[in-house]
């Protein structure tokens, strides 16, 4: 056969193929063009590229951890349900902690003064402690501020059994109670009340024989419950921030509740702080709200 000048059979054959991939990849694009606002809303935000992408994330993450962590399993971060998903104040009910909490009859309540430290230590020197801090119940205990319930154990129990000033300040300060009340209850039972994390946290720590361990709770709710109607009395009391390592003066002087910076070398070892009212005061800045 034969072949016009200039041209190859395997030249055309050539131009063939590139001219149908160019009309197909033409019609793709028009495709695409056309289907491109309904494919975007099969992968918008709720869709299954940002969960593909997520779980891609996830597993990526994962692998880094352990390049960096050696063999420790790494599994995706997972939801678990806890007591404050919901805004809303769960109320009390016979299947909470509280209200399945058995009852404690006080017939008597001394509170241990400073002086008499020594003879409560000697007296219960066998006495195995159990525990119990601020639970999870929307209790007035529980979530009132310390600094709120310090002023009200203040007024209704007068000064604290022990505070930081009372031991040497070359000892560790790590776990030292800003301060702590001491009872004897029905002649017998030793407890011990105390702050968890000075005037920055809520609620009490409260400290029984074991042997009540079981009622415990009914226990420190019988003895506190005065402390909802009791008033706010003027207080102030040495504070040791762990993480700042600096001492406060903290306390109640009868407007405002404060928080003051101060030095160590202020401090007389063995000599509870003074309140000055005026001091504390006529600073704003060092004071903070007294509301519950």
């Amino acid at each position: 056969m034969n072949h016009p000048p200039g041209r190859h059979p395997q030249n055309s054959l050539l131009s063939g193929v590139m001219c149908a991939v160019c009309v197909l990849g033409w019609g793709l694009s028009g495709a695409a063009g056309l289907v491109g606002p309904a494919a975007a809303q099969t992968t918008g935000a709720e869709g299954p590229l940002i969960e593909r992408y997520q779980a891609e994330r996830t597993r990526a993450l994962a692998r880094r951890h352990l390049r960096q962590q050696g063999r420790w399993p790494a599994h995706p971060p997972t939801r678990l349900p806890i007591p404050t998903d919901s805004l809303r104040l769960v109320r009390l009910t016979s299947s909470s902690p509280a209200a399945d909490a058995p009852p404690f009859a006080l017939d008597d309540v001394r509170p241990v003064r400073h002086l008499e430290r020594s003879w409560f230590r000697e007296q219960f020197a066998d006495t195995e402690w159990a525990f119990l801090g601020a639970g999870a119940d929307h209790t007035f205990l529980d979530t009132t501020r310390t600094p709120t319930l310090r002023a009200r154990l203040q007024a209704e129990f007068g000064d604290p059994t022990q505070t930081l000033a009372d031991a040497p300040l070359d000892d560790s300060l790590t776990g030292r109670p800003q301060f702590e009340y001491w009872f004897v209850v029905n002649d017998s039972v030793p407890v011990q009340i105390m702050d968890g994390r000075g005037p920055k946290g809520r609620g009490l720590v409260v400290a029984a024989d074991r042997a009540y361990r079981d009622r415990l709770r009914g226990l420190r709710d019988a003895l506190l419950a005065p402390l909802r109607e009791a008033g706010t009395a003027p207080h102030v009391d040495y504070y040791y921030d762990e993480r700042r390592e600096r001492w406060y003066r903290t306390g109640f002087d009868g407007r405002s509740f404060f928080l003051s910076p101060m030095s160590r070398g202020d401090i007389v070892p063995g000599r509870r702080p003074r309140l000055d009212t005026v001091h504390t005061s006529e600073t704003p800045a060092a004071s903070h709200s007294s509301t519950p």
